[in-house]
């Protein structure tokens, strides 16, 4: 559906693929600097406005509540390092990643005096410094932030605590960024082993490597070694969820885009049909979620020369592009309007409307007529605005 008027769709939710992992803290604050909600920047002011994508409104919000902090605290009290890490995820996702650099830094140094270069506190904080360091092409700073805190870890808690294996994977995982695979899989084995040592060998946490550990053969076109791997992901979720849980679905997809590659469609065409069953009664038969998995399924079928069921497939995927590539559509109009663009706002609405209006489903076509009204009374152009009502109107009543 064409998301709500004035809310553009997917903003908070790119803002946490972007700051995967720790850097969470500035999106869910976590109940740290603003959990208190300083008069300087309260909670559901700052989380509103990055919901919104306004960061720069947000930003003199956080850097109030980090000076009041210091303030209260001095400028090298660990008080401070929750306002610290707010603003430096800020900063990272405003792009500003010699500011974020600088307080990330600052947050370390902090912790280092109060508790000791050793401290296992220093781990979130090194990989945070690593992976801005990686967004930054900085790999030798990067890898550097990563292997101390391997080391960190190893010296605090030993050569087999569960969460060294996490500190293992964050490490291979940006080898495999940097396509060194060679020192990838050797701490991918080590984070595996960890795991199936404390954890059990059928524990969920083992995904993860498991599937890093398949991903490091097939990016060297060694595909038969990433089958045992990505098998016993499948099999560990099973048994974890059920055989029919979403959570299964993409472990299927891999084990199924494994076979593909082997050309060995008539093992993939079946997992590729549980996934779509699955995802079918998770989501529902008419959510345009399903257009991936539709399209791998007839990819595996056209493979085979069943070629008209594979038709089918592809059109219902179609059918769901388009119907997201409206939404799309109306939430950049919608962003252009908020920045008074309004002749490139049309033009996005209209593009809109002219691919809604190809679609059985007359909610796209409906949303964006609604929201097409609304610019066209904002510039005072009333008799066309009430056109487009008129219009919604009678599609409400079809």
């Amino acid at each position: 559906m064409v998301a709500a008027r004035r809310v553009a769709a997917g903003l908070l939710s790119t803002i946490l693929e972007l700051m995967k992992g720790p850097a969470l803290a500035l999106i869910c604050f976590a109940g740290l600097a603003l959990a208190q909600e300083t008069p300087a920047a309260p909670h559901d002011q700052v989380v509103a406005l990055v919901g919104q994508g306004r960061y720069a409104d947000a930003e003199p919000l956080l850097r109030s509540a980090l000076e009041a902090r210091e303030e209260e605290f001095g400028s090298e009290n660990p008080g401070l390092l929750p306002a610290i890490g707010d603003l430096a995820a800020l900063y990272r996702a405003m792009g500003r990643n010699a500011d974020a650099e600088k307080l990330y830094v600052r947050s370390i140094q902090i912790r280092e005096k109060a508790l000791g270069p050793q401290n296992p506190t220093l781990i979130p904080d090194l990989k945070l410094l690593g992976s801005l360091y990686a967004a930054m092409g900085r790999f030798t700073d990067a890898e550097r932030q990563y292997m101390r805190a391997v080391s960190i870890r190893i010296e605090a808690e030993g050569t087999w605590d569960p969460d060294l294996a996490k500190d293992c994977l964050d490490l291979a995982n940006f080898y495999l960024t940097q396509k060194r695979y060679a020192v990838a899989e050797p701490n991918l084995r080590r984070a595996i082993e960890i795991l199936k040592k404390t954890m059990g060998p059928e524990d969920p946490a083992l995904i993860p490597p498991l599937d890093s550990l398949a991903t490091v053969f097939i990016e060297q076109q060694n595909y038969t070694p990433a089958e045992a791997p990505l098998r016993l992901a499948v099999s560990i979720q099973e048994r974890a969820d059920g055989p029919s849980h979403p959570n299964v679905a993409p472990r299927l997809d891999r084990l199924g885009m494994l076979y593909y590659l082997e050309k060995r469609y008539a093992e993939a065409e079946p997992l590729y049909r549980r996934s779509l069953a699955i995802w079918e009664v998770a989501i529902g038969r008419d959510n345009p979620e399903l257009a991936t998995t539709l399209d791998n399924l007839a990819v595996v079928l056209a493979s085979q020369d069943k070629f008209a069921e594979a038709e089918t497939l592809y059109r219902r995927s179609l059918l769901f592009r388009k119907k997201a590539a409206v939404a799309s559509l109306n939430n950049l109009a919608m962003a252009l309007e908020g920045q008074d663009e309004n002749a490139d706002a049309e033009r996005q609405f209209k593009l809109a409307m002219k691919l809604a209006e190809g679609l059985a489903d007359p909610s796209p076509l409906g949303q964006t007529l609604r929201n097409y009204a609304i610019l066209l009374r904002k510039l005072h152009r009333d008799a066309e605005a009430r056109r487009m009502e008129t219009r919604v109107q009678t599609l409400v009543g079809q």
